[in-house]
């Protein structure tokens, strides 16, 4: 059996199979496994039944007249090597995660807002995962979610809304995650630091109640640390009032609501509780300076925001009306100007009178 050729086209695999007749099987042997003979870049294969195929087969083998007598030969051949088709491979080569810009230290008040910030380099897209550890800057660190004063735990950002000042010393690293399959990489740790708000109290002595010729002054304690320079502001009805002092002396000119907002030397800011100094309610006229060298100020209790007229009608000491002047009252006590520098020195009579004509009370002034 000779002139059998097959043309194998590359990266193909052909099986042929023989049909002996004669006497039983090949008796014919190299052996019982799977041959390979390679040549030409092909591989020939045969059973462990059959004579090798190659450039030499095996010589004859003992005759036994009841079997086949001879040998399979196959030859492989080819004018070069067998080359697969050609193929495009992507290669994909990502660049190692690193951290490009790490969190910083911050500072802040109780109640403001602390940001912690990181960036990734390398090949993206990033992830990240800020972590917390209340070890000083060691393990264990515990991955932080979304919530309370947490958020932005999963972003380039972490922001802390209003940390308690119990979260004081706490340290912040992220996780950044990049491109599969490079390793991540992990930020240095930032310290965050919350100063408490000042606690500022305010009170008033001798008087939270006054009239005219009465004064009180407003005294401050604040606490834990001190008070920047200019760090106090003072509030009347929320409007400042006096200069940067730990204390304030009001007279009857300044009745109202009084607060004192408290800048420590952490930069920290806070009020006081809010304290109200009032009016002390007489019938009495009460005038400022007295005597006088003819300038000088009238003062009777009205109702406060009840807008009143009033009459001021001064008499000599012979009984006859020297001035008479209208006046528009909206406060208790409201002060009420008059200038009778020209009308010589003497005792005269101050009379206060309402809209109708009707005598309030009378005082007398001296002027000198």
């Amino acid at each position: 059996m000779t002139g059998l050729t097959l043309s194998i086209p590359a990266g193909a695999t052909y099986g042929i199979a023989l049909d002996l007749t004669g006497a039983t099987f090949p008796a014919y042997t190299n052996g019982a496994g799977i041959v390979t003979y390679s040549n030409s870049g092909c591989d020939i294969i045969t059973g462990g039944n059959v004579g090798w195929g190659g450039p030499a087969a095996p010589g004859v083998p003992v005759n036994n007249p009841r079997n086949f007598n001879g040998q399979v030969v196959f030859l492989g051949s080819g004018a070069g090597t067998c080359t697969s088709p050609a193929r495009t491979v992507i290669v994909t080569v990502h660049q190692p995660t690193t951290v490009t810009t790490q969190p910083a230290n911050q500072t802040i008040c109780t109640d403001k807002v602390a940001t912690f910030t990181a960036a990734g380099g390398g090949s993206g897209p990033f992830s990240y995962q800020w972590q917390v550890s209340t070890n000083g800057n060691n393990p264990p660190w515990t991955n932080i979610t979304n919530g309370g004063v947490y958020s932005g735990a999963t972003s380039a950002t972490l922001t802390i809304t209003q940390p308690p000042v119990s979260m004081s010393g706490n340290f912040y690293r992220v996780i950044i995650t990049g491109a599969a399959p490079c390793a991540a990489a992990t930020s240095n740790g930032a310290r965050l630091i919350v100063n408490p708000l000042p606690t500022v109290v305010i009170s008033a002595s001798p008087y939270t109640s006054l009239f005219p010729g009465l004064t009180t002054t407003l005294s401050s304690t604040v606490t834990p640390n001190a008070v920047a320079p200019g760090g106090y502001v003072w509030l009347r009805n929320g409007v400042q009032v006096g200069g940067s002092t730990s204390t304030l002396v009001i007279d009857i000119d300044g009745l109202g609501d009084y607060q004192l907002r408290v800048t420590d030397v952490n930069g920290c800011t806070n009020s006081s509780n809010i304290l109200a100094i009032k009016d002390s309610v007489s019938a009495k006229c009460f005038i400022y300076p007295n005597p006088t060298s003819g300038k000088f100020q009238v003062r009777y209790y009205s109702v406060a925001n009840n807008v009143l007229p009033r009459t001021l009608t001064i008499y000599d000491a012979k009984g006859d009306r020297v001035f008479t002047q209208y006046y528009t009252i909206g406060r208790p006590y409201d002060r009420m100007d008059v200038d009778m520098r020209a009308y010589g020195k003497g005792l005269y009579w101050v009379e206060i009178g309402d809209l109708n004509g009707n005598r309030l009370t009378m005082c007398r002034v001296v002027i000198q």
